[in-house]
């Protein structure tokens, strides 16, 4: 075993760090059917496994570089089945040898440590399998003492969940949390915030810390999964669990990769807090709304399409990313992230590779099973906690929809600003090949202002007379609208 000893500045650009491999994560709707139906993670195995497979994959093809946690190389079974027999296992070191895979480690210096938790002594062999003589790069914060970096993140984590009252309104909008229970919602929040103040004088709150006093049943094992009937249990889960899945990458420099029928990254409204890119002027917004009045995509090919990612074996993947269509796809995402500025151009450019990488996926596996494919590209432009998403459809642009997301005051001063590009079905029985990228992040010198002349401009303009306008409060990978939900989160 040879490995090369990666610093977060050595990793892709686009490199990410996938949440659905948190053995904890559960998808919106599926959480919802557990606590109404009282079930444990046990209960759901296989229908939560199916998800995690799904952005397991979707990780491996569109992610130029994944980042994964050393533990879930040894314990989380998708990964572990990955590698369950010699061609699997070839295949798998495949991608740590090419460095498609990055293992990141905690405080070990070198993937083969044996860790100091109980483990499946059959899987631990398993992975040493892998790592015996394989040449991979792992990364960590740092490769000297990390205990100042791991303080670091501990506090971050602790220092978002002391002020979640103050973004209420923030996250209501995001969660799809109605108007006449956010008052509700708010008083939960400050109940949270005031045990995160309390425990402060002994030690920094956790998530299992949320998990045991706001979300699970009462003396039961986090771990286990027995979400209660608690009031918000499910917002409050998916708020504690994107924060602690956020602070790696975070802190990485690199993207987190949050998975459908899951709150975007966005959601936290966290971003004046990480977000450590330049300002953006306002001739820059100028040019942004100068931008959006004469946005055209290419029509995307409509048909059949391969229907989910998870019909692909990691033999389909190597082949895939060793394809001209994905290399081409490759650079459009760079071309994207280096120059946002010219957003139209180039996210048409990547909305064009990307679905042309989607035909040549569906020729790979031409013989599983399809499903009409038919994506609408979608705009998300976040200042501070209120955003607008424009939806577009390439094959008829006359089909545009503008939506607000986000309630509150937003402040006079320097506010946070956000793009994101999406391609995703608008039905949910449409094939699953859905991309989003955040590919602006920056400051403005006048959240408000900023806000009305965005919105104004985009009620106004001709090219948006004809918008269908509706207040959104949520931004599923499937555009489908949001479910309502209770007291309880379901």
């Amino acid at each position: 075993m040879t490995i090369e000893k990666y610093v977060p500045a050595q990793l892709s650009m686009a490199a990410v760090v996938p949440q659905v491999l948190d053995n904890q994560w559960v998808p919106k709707d599926l959480l919802g059917k557990m606590i109404k139906g009282k079930k444990a993670l046990k209960d759901v195995k296989i229908e939560r496994e199916k998800y995690v497979l799904k952005e397991w994959r979707r990780a491996l093809v569109y992610g130029e570089q994944v980042v994964v946690n050393r533990a879930f190389m040894f314990n989380n079974e998708i990964i572990v089945d990955d590698y369950d027999d010699e061609e699997n296992r070839e295949h798998f070191k495949n991608l740590l040898n090419t460095k498609v895979i990055v293992p990141y480690l905690l405080y070990e210096d070198n993937p083969g440590e044996k860790p100091n938790f109980n483990l499946n002594e059959s899987l631990w062999k398993a992975w040493m399998d892998v790592v015996d003589d394989t040449q991979m790069a792992c990364v960590r914060l740092n490769w000297g003492d990390q205990s100042g970096d791991m303080k670091r993140l501990s506090t971050i984590y602790h220092n978002y969940i002391q002020t979640l009252n103050t973004r209420a309104d923030h996250l209501a909008g995001y969660l799809g949390i109605k108007d006449d229970l956010i008052p509700t919602f708010k008083k939960r929040l400050k109940k949270i915030v005031s045990y995160a103040v309390n425990l402060a004088d002994k030690r920094m709150i956790t998530r299992n810390d949320m998990y045991r006093e706001f979300v699970c049943a009462d003396d039961t094992n986090p771990a286990e999964g027995w979400y209660a009937n608690k009031a918000f249990a499910a917002q409050i889960k998916q708020i504690a669990d994107l924060k602690y899945n956020v602070n790696l990458p975070d802190a990485l420099g690199r993207y987190a990769l949050t998975p459908e029928d899951s709150p975007p990254r966005v959601a936290l409204g966290d971003l004046d807090d990480v977000i450590r890119t330049q300002a953006i002027t306002d001739e820059n917004v100028d040019e942004i709304l100068q931008a959006l009045r004469g946005m055209a995509f290419s029509k995307i090919t409509g048909g059949m399409y391969l229907r989910s990612l998870s019909a692909l074996n990691l033999g389909d993947v190597i082949k895939v990313r060793a394809t001209d269509e994905w290399e081409e796809y490759r650079i459009a995402f760079h071309n994207l992230l280096n120059q946002p500025l010219k957003f139209p151009h180039y996210s048409a450019v990547l909305s064009a590779k990307f679905a042309a990488l989607n035909e040549r996926i569906t020729r790979f596996r031409h013989e599983s099973e399809q499903a009409k494919w038919e994506p609408w590209v979608k705009l998300l432009i976040s200042v501070g906690a209120k955003a607008i998403e424009l939806a577009i459809n390439p094959a008829d642009p006359s089909q545009k929809l503008l939506s607000t997301i986000g309630t509150g005051i937003l402040s006079t001063g320097v506010t946070p600003f956000l793009m994101r590009l999406t391609i995703s079905s608008k039905v949910l029985t449409d094939a699953d090949l859905d991309l989003s990228l955040d590919f602006m992040r920056g400051t403005i010198g006048n959240g408000r202002d900023t806000w009305n002349e965005i919105l104004g401009q985009l009620r106004s303009v001709p090219g948006f007379e004809k918008l269908k306008e509706a207040e959104s409060t949520s931004m599923d990978a499937t555009y489908s609208p949001a479910e309502e939900v209770n007291v309880y989160g379901y």
